[in-house]
């Protein structure tokens, strides 16, 4: 049984977990058995199996049971998902899911997971983030998946992101990164019109770090606790042997004084498990290094903040 003062909510990229069939409408043809990763079905089986591994153990320290509501991001349908919580790992909690199509090229989306005996969901619905191209072409990404719920008798309103990746370079993706910030200032604003005292909880992989500028905005309604621990150097990710922080988990002001919900703390979840074992530098077991399977779980770490209930 979970302890009934402390519940865990969390994030967690799953590093491109494609299914193993070929989806004409997307560029998914190297996540396929003839593609150049050979995905085949064999390791597809062992990745969600060692993803719903880790999501028992996330926050299981402190409350005795899994993380009452996950966000997801790099999963491509609702084959992965389903996949995940059949895991016997999982099985016994009764994982609920809430997925929706993007117009992401690769195929890529978000999603939610949550515990059905500890979440109440009202309301479900995806927010377009729309970008722009040098020829000044619109053209649709990863949504921002919005998802009301009730947790320990209080309502949430819960924002999972994914936003522009860096490959095209600095300059470029910044811009793209503005957009999406854009689209979630103006979703949050209208959720405050409409509900003043809103709890909001906002999540994703940001692809930036807590200290970028371009969050500045969102601190004027949102408290990042990523930003305390970034500033001892401590990431999700790492690329170029430098650790990133792109995981975060910012929620409204009011989570610390909530008759309900109160902010506790905010971890990375880096058990010794989810590290690769060939080197000595910790760094994410990851499903591949380049082209070469590795057969690890992701390369990135979850994060998840714990909250006190009332």
């Amino acid at each position: 049984m979970p302890e009934l003062n402390l519940v865990s909510i969390a994030f967690y990229n799953l590093e491109n977990f494609f299914d193993t069939v070929d989806d004409p409408n997307t560029d998914d043809d190297a996540f396929t058995p003839k593609g150049i990763m050979h995905w085949v079905r064999k390791r597809f089986e062992n990745k969600a199996k060692k993803i719903a591994k880790s999501i028992s153990k996330i926050g299981f320290k402190e409350t005795h049971t899994p993380s009452a509501l996950i966000g997801l991001a790099e999963v491509e349908n609702k084959r992965v998902i389903q996949a995940i919580v059949k895991q016997r790992y999982l099985r016994k909690y009764h994982y609920g899911y809430i997925h929706f199509e993007s117009a992401d090229k690769r195929g890529m989306d978000v999603a939610l997971l949550y515990q059905k005996t500890l979440v109440d969901i009202k309301e479900h619905k995806v927010y377009p983030v729309v970008l722009y191209n040098n020829q000044g072409e619109a053209y649709k990404t990863r949504d921002i998946l919005y998802v009301k719920a009730k947790l320990a008798g209080q309502i949430i309103h819960l924002y999972i992101n994914h936003w522009p990746s860096r490959r095209e370079g600095s300059f470029e993706s910044n811009i793209k990164r503005y957009q999406a910030v854009m689209t979630l200032e103006k979703i949050i604003d209208y959720t405050y019109y409409e509900e003043p005292d809103a709890n909001i909880i906002v999540m994703g992989d940001f692809n930036t770090d807590p200290d970028d500028p371009l969050l500045k905005n969102l601190y004027k309604h949102l408290f990042n606790p990523a930003q305390d621990i970034y500033k001892h150097h401590i990431g999700s990710l790492n690329h170029r042997h430098h650790w990133h922080l792109f995981d975060q988990i910012m929620f409204s002001h009011n989570l610390f004084n909530s008759a309900h919900l109160k902010f506790r703390k905010f971890e990375v979840f880096a058990p010794d498990f989810l590290k690769n074992k060939a080197n000595t530098k910790n760094l994410p077991y990851r499903t591949y290094q380049g082209r070469h399977y590795t057969g690890g779980y992701s390369d990135h770490f979850p994060v998840y903040v714990l909250l006190a209930l009332n």
